[in-house]
């Protein structure tokens, strides 16, 4: 599925039921992996669009770890030879 096709469907989706579940996580291989991104990407802008919710509040739920206002840090390395 494509992902304007992805998008288009959860805008429907989420349009009759505010509360339909995200895309179900598969990780039966490398493919269903890709899909399932790009499903999620889809179902997020979704969200965003029918203001379900707000880019801050997709971006610190899909987030690796908290975000802290004021408390990030920069941390810079040494190139490797």
């Amino acid at each position: 599925m494509k992902y304007t096709e992805a998008k288009r469907h959860y805008l429907d989706v989420l349009g009759r039921d505010r509360t339909a579940p995200a895309p179900r996580l598969r990780l039966d291989s490398v493919h269903d992996f890709h899909e399932w991104k790009q499903e999620m990407r889809a179902y997020d802008a979704a969200q965003i669009e029918l203001k379900l919710a707000t880019p801050r509040e997709v971006q610190e739920r899909n987030a690796a770890t908290t975000i802290r206002r004021g408390r990030a840090r920069i941390v810079r390395r040494a190139a490797y030879a």
